[in-house]
Parts: C-alpha cells; structure tokens; sequence
C-alpha cells in the first residue's frame, strides 16, 4: 500500500492555453489568501469612516468650539462701561482666586455635594435592596420613587417653595398647627438653613435614580451569593454590607461621578429657591456665572465657566483612575 503525499494548498497546477502550451499557474495559500488585500477594500474601511462625520460635526460644533472658544474668552475682560473684549491675561482668574462671592460659591458646591452624594446613594442603595424582586406592589413603589427624576427641575423648585416659604408655607404652616411655633423658620432666607434646604430637595429629587442604578446593579448579582452568605449564618444587614455592596462597587463609582458632575452643573434649583442668597448663602458657581455675566463681565463670566468644566474633569480622571487602580488590583 503507498502513502499519498497531502496536498499543499500552495501547490501549482497545470492549465492549456488555447495555442495548446502547458502553463504552470500557482495556487495562493490560505494566508496569502487571507493578508492579500482586495480589490476595493480601502473604500469600504473609508466609508465606514463616513458614519462618524455626523456626530463628529456635532461634537466640534457644540462641544469642543464652545469649549474652545470659552477658554479663550476667559483671557479678556470688559467692564459694563467699555463693553469692548480686550486681552487680560490671567486677571479673570486672578479675580477668581481673590473674590469672596466666587470662594463661598465653590466652597458652597463643596458643601452641597457632601450633602447629597452620600445621601442619594445610600438611602437610593437601601431602598433598591429593600424593594429587590418583581412583584406588582414593588413596581408600583419604584414608580413612585422615581417619579421626581422625571420632573423638570423649576417645577420642583416652586414646588418647595412653597413648602418652605416663611408666613404661608406648608411646613411652617403644619409646624403651628401642631403647637410647634418655635420650630417655624425662615428656611429660606436663614444663611444656616438655606443651602440645606435646597440640598434637602436635591436629595428628594435624585434619591429615585439612585435607586434604579443599584435597582439594575442589583439584577446583575446572583442569587447564589445571596443564599450562599445566608447559609453561612449571615444576617440581613451582614449580608447587606459585605457581600452586595462590594460587588456593586462599579454603579458606586458611576453615581459619584455623575453625582460630582451634577453637582457642579446645579442651578435651577438654586436659582428658583434662594437666588443664591442670603448673602452668598447658598450661591453655586453657576448662579454666580449668570450673575457675573449680566453684570457684563463676559471675561470674568467665562473664566468661571473654565474652572468649573477643568474642576469637573479633574474630578472624573481621579476617579476613574482610582476605580481601575482597585479593579486591576
């Protein structure tokens, strides 16, 4: 019995030309075959390129030439009486450093978003653990509790403003009715209570997203673990706090960072409620950038709005940074 040789994919074969010669023509490889770059295959690499125009135009035209533009702006100045933009240089950010309004503004979002951030996630995390599961009743109650995410945030500010209003407002009104006269506060012009009081109704607000980032983080965890933790004899709180919220560690690091960039972004509510008042009270940088703006300090306005966009990137970086520090690790 004789062994075939295996056939070689790149062996040559025989073909006769019409004149009857006997031309060898050699078959390609499948690699060759594979690397040998096709006719018209540059085109379709191009216009799949082609699909990225459209959002690229977007993007240059409403976010990086604004961006652009701003940074540059916040190197003139003008003042009401010459509206004219010439070049300042760093004053506008040396006017940042020096102001009062402008300290108390960033220490205040400072504040505001040590408030809230901790707040919304840990009553938002309680109450998707509590509510975990299908259920009709369950649906209805996570419904309920986003239902303030959906409203614009003016309705919600003149809502509370007439909660908390002095003389006829519904808290101090119910705290009267009670016989608790000495609990009525001017809640909203006390330089103590006003940025609690918007930060309270930030947390109202937001509260229901936070409950259904971990709602869908929650869903992601199975349910092994869970029963795996009660096996070994651990509670409803030990359960809680070493087994479920290690594993929701990415939806943490997901509300801190839009938390810190809601923060920074925050003005409808502030502006409703307080008008940044009393006194600085409760001023945020965008309030006092509108502020700065209608004064007609456009240099002063942008470099405002510089700072809180290079504050804001800042922030994302080191956390992101921190967050694939500690998932590598």
């Amino acid at each position: 019995m004789t062994r075939k040789d295996p056939v070689d994919a790149s062996a040559s074969t025989d073909d006769i030309s019409p004149d009857g010669q006997r031309r060898t023509r050699r078959r390609a490889s499948p690699t060759e075959s594979a690397t040998r770059p096709r006719a018209g295959s540059w085109r379709g690499g191009w216009s799949a390129y082609l699909f990225v125009v459209p959002a690229l135009i977007l993007f240059i035209g409403f976010v990086a030439w604004p961006v652009l533009r701003n940074v540059q702006l916040s190197f003139y100045g003008n003042t009401e009486i010459d509206p004219t933009l010439r070049f300042a240089g760093i004053d506008n950010y040396r006017w940042i450093a020096e102001n009062r309004a402008t300290l108390l503004a960033f220490r205040n979002v400072a504040l505001f978003a040590a408030m809230t951030i901790p707040v919304q996630m840990l009553l938002g995390l309680t109450l998707a653990i509590m509510l975990r599961g299908s259920g009709a009743v369950r649906t209805v109650i996570r419904s309920l509790l986003f239902l303030p995410v959906v409203l614009t945030p003016v309705a919600v500010g003149y809502l509370f403003a007439d909660v908390f209003e002095t003389t006829n407002g519904l808290l101090n009104t119910t705290l009267r009715s009670l016989g608790l006269d000495a609990l009525a506060h001017e809640w909203l012009a006390d330089t103590r209570t006003a940025l609690a009081v918007v930060a309270a109704v930030n947390v109202w607000t937001w509260t229901g997203f936070s409950m259904a980032i971990y709602h869908a983080a929650l869903a992601g965890i199975p349910e092994e673990v869970v029963e795996a933790s009660v096996v070994d004899g651990a509670n409803s709180r030990q359960t809680a706090m070493h087994i479920i919220a290690p594993l929701l560690r990415p939806a943490h690091f997901a509300l801190i960072i839009l938390g810190v960039i809601g923060t920074l972004k925050t003005f409808d509510l502030v502006y409703v409620l307080t008008r940044g008042g009393p006194d600085h009270a409760s001023e945020v940088p965008t309030t006092l950038l509108l502020r700065t703006l209608l004064d007609g300090r456009d240099g002063r306005a942008a470099a405002i709005g510089t700072v809180v966009f290079a504050v804001a990137m800042i922030v994302t970086l080191v956390q992101l940074w921190l967050y694939s520090r500690r998932r590598d690790a």
